[in-house]
């Protein structure tokens, strides 16, 4: 049935049908996996200098080739027996109990067995995920990399999504908010299988999507029964607009508002279903200047809101003008580099003026706040100069609350709704906030606190915020309907 639906999908998108799409019948995924997680390239993020692994159930083969249209058996290897990939000459080079010998630029490692797809688990023993070795099931596919391997999971949909909820949802969740989060992982994934590789980057590696942030976190944290059961009470649903998936943006916590995407991400257009909302019941009217923005992060009175329950959705986190001075002089080279397109010199230093500094700060002003409260326009003023930042994502990085980035031995401390504090954020934990000034009697900044509200980008569902529905007896269609207004939940199969 998937296959079915995929050809009518493709042919209303005007798309050939020629060439059959990445993966045939849509019933399985292809993860491109991390071998490590942190601020570094892309080549030492995703591909493995060494690959060292052993199937835990089952036994496995290996076929390899030149490329994935020329395979050929080359061995197989029982349970918990450790085999170790490298490359050599251009060439994978497999090392087991017995030997070692070469194999081609690629290889598959799949059950002996077609039906043992979902019984078997390779325990990968080259990477962590926390403290354990992480095990996957289905097939693994080697290619070499920048001299490297890159490794893809090609697993069954619902064997992904089983890993994916409970490492993008907390398990505790409402039953219902799990439902919806299973719906709008498994849409989220079905849209990126179907993208051309244009517009998906993974394609240029054999796969759909990666396994971190960058599209959805899968197999951080082991399946649970709830998740699994969100899974299978789902399965097959997606949601759809005009008989297209939908993109299925979703993020932790609300600050009271969601966002519209076009001004989260100004790349993107304006979709009818990603828009800005309220996030509460009776309905907050939203604030309509920087004095009630102010007032309204103030205001720690959760009752109504749907994401109450979260301990982000109200923070606030004070620094001195010399931590932020410090701060900015530093994270504004970095935004340069990062986005320059949204990072302008209006007057003076360049960011990237060796030994950078913004000298004295003198003010921070918003230059435009998105619907719902999110900055997305920041300019900083400093006795150096005066810088523009623009985007919702550079803002949280611009003002990141570390002191890593102050230079300070003190922790800059940020302090939930629940009372919990938190020491040296990687970065403010969204852009809706607004702040307060402390001056001298000269008129000279001596400390900014800084309120805000909720975690995440903004954009399609809250997490926090389905739960919360989930909790006044909403289900999860109502629940889906409410953050994807206007699209339709169809079974696919």
């Amino acid at each position: 049935m998937w296959k079915a639906v995929l050809t009518l999908i493709l042919l209303s998108l005007g798309m050939p049908m020629a060439t059959p799409p990445p993966t045939p019948t849509g019933e399985r995924i292809r993860v491109l996996l991390s071998y490590q997680f942190g601020n570094l390239g892309f080549s030492d993020l995703y591909f493995f200098p060494a690959l060292e692994l052993q199937s835990l159930h089952v036994d496995f083969v290996v076929r390899s080739g030149s490329d994935l249209g020329h395979l050929s058996y080359s061995f197989a290897e029982l349970p918990r027996r450790t085999v170790r990939f490298t490359v050599k000459d251009g060439k994978l080079v497999v090392q087991n109990a017995t030997r070692s010998f070469d194999l081609g630029a690629v290889a598959v490692l799949e059950p002996l067995l077609s039906e043992d797809d979902e019984k078997i688990r390779y325990k990968l023993l080259s990477t962590k995920r926390g403290a354990i070795n992480p095990e996957y099931p289905g097939k693994l596919v080697l290619s070499i990399q920048e001299g490297k391997i890159a490794v893809v999971n090609d697993v069954s949909m619902e064997s992904y999504l089983a890993r994916v909820i409970p490492s993008e949802m907390p398990d505790t969740f409402h039953p219902e908010a799990l439902k919806a989060q299973a719906v709008a992982a498994r849409t989220y994934a079905l849209a990126r299988i179907l993208a051309p590789p244009d517009q998906n980057r993974w394609k240029a590696y054999g796969a759909d999507v990666d396994d971190s942030v960058n599209e959805q976190v899968y197999n951080n944290t082991p399946t649970v029964a709830s998740t699994d059961a969100a899974v299978r009470a789902t399965e097959g649903l997606v949601l759809l607009l005009g008989g297209v998936p939908i993109t299925t943006n979703y993020f932790s916590t609300s600050p009271g508002f969601s966002a519209n995407i076009e001004e989260v991400w100004p790349e993107k257009a304006p979709v009818p279903y990603l828009i800005s909302r309220p996030q509460s019941d009776p309905v907050a009217a939203a604030p309509q200047n920087e004095a009630e923005w102010l007032a309204f992060f103030k205001n720690w009175n959760s009752t109504g809101f749907f994401d109450k329950e979260s301990s982000l959705f109200r923070w606030k986190v004070t620094m001195s003008r010399e931590e932020l001075e410090a701060i900015l002089s530093k994270s504004l080279p970095e935004r340069l580099k990062a986005f320059p397109e949204y990072t302008q010199t209006l007057e003076g230093l360049a960011p990237d003026t060796p030994n950078f500094s913004i000298g004295t700060l003198r003010e921070l002003r918003v230059t435009k706040r998105a619907a719902g409260g999110y900055v997305v326009g920041l300019e900083v003023v400093g006795s150096n100069g005066r810088w523009q930042i623009r985007r919702e994502s550079q803002v949280r990085f611009l003002l990141r609350p570390s002191k890593a980035y102050s230079g300070k031995d003190a922790d800059i401390v940020l302090e939930r709704i629940n009372g919990r504090k938190t020491a040296n954020f990687s970065s403010l934990p969204s852009a809706a906030f607004s702040w307060e000034e402390e001056r001298d009697t000269a008129g000279n900044i001596l400390r900014l606190t800084i309120w805000g509200g909720g975690f995440g980008h903004g954009v399609g569902m809250s997490q926090f915020g389905a739960d919360g529905l989930g909790k006044l007896g909403r289900s999860f269609e109502q629940i889906l309907a409410h953050f994807y207004p206007g699209t339709e939940l169809k079974k696919l199969r």
